[in-house]
């Protein structure tokens, strides 16, 4: 398990885990990165509750997403799931994935392209990279 806030004040604050490594540091350049290139409001905080399901060796993190001017938007998860034993940037990958669905599901754009629209995450060469359109950031780099 793995609980976890992020605000643009102080980033990514642990409160506990008991995950890997590669997933607390994939959580942090997620926070790092949520500083920057919101569109359509401005996010205050987001809350995390990641959760090991020993059967399938999934781990499956839920997000809470609290927009300025708006209240929680309640703890959600759509999307692909890790395995709790994946590298830092397949994990890093799915966990870009999740926040940003349930950022967009708070009615914010994140993260925002040069020329618009969403830079959906990928993972290019076995790197952890946010897509713009033919051009490549490194999730964390933003």
């Amino acid at each position: 398990m793995l609980t976890a806030t992020w605000t643009a004040r102080q980033g990514v604050h642990q409160v506990s885990s008991d995950l890997p490594d590669a997933w607390v540091n994939a959580l942090g350049r997620i926070g790092r990165d949520l500083n920057v290139r919101q569109y359509g409001g401005v996010i205050e905080q987001i809350d995390w509750v990641a959760e090991y399901e020993p059967d399938s060796g999934y781990v499956f993190l839920l997000s809470d997403v609290t927009v300025l001017g708006r209240g929680p938007s309640g703890f959600g998860m759509s999307g692909s799931a890790a395995q709790v034993d994946d590298e830092e940037e397949s994990v890093a990958v799915c966990i870009a994935d999740l926040v940003q669905d349930q950022v967009a599901r708070a009615h914010v754009a994140w993260p925002w392209g040069d020329t618009g629209g969403f830079m959906p995450p990928r993972l290019v060469d076995a790197v952890a990279i946010w897509s713009d359109k033919g051009r490549q950031r490194v999730i964390g780099s933003l």
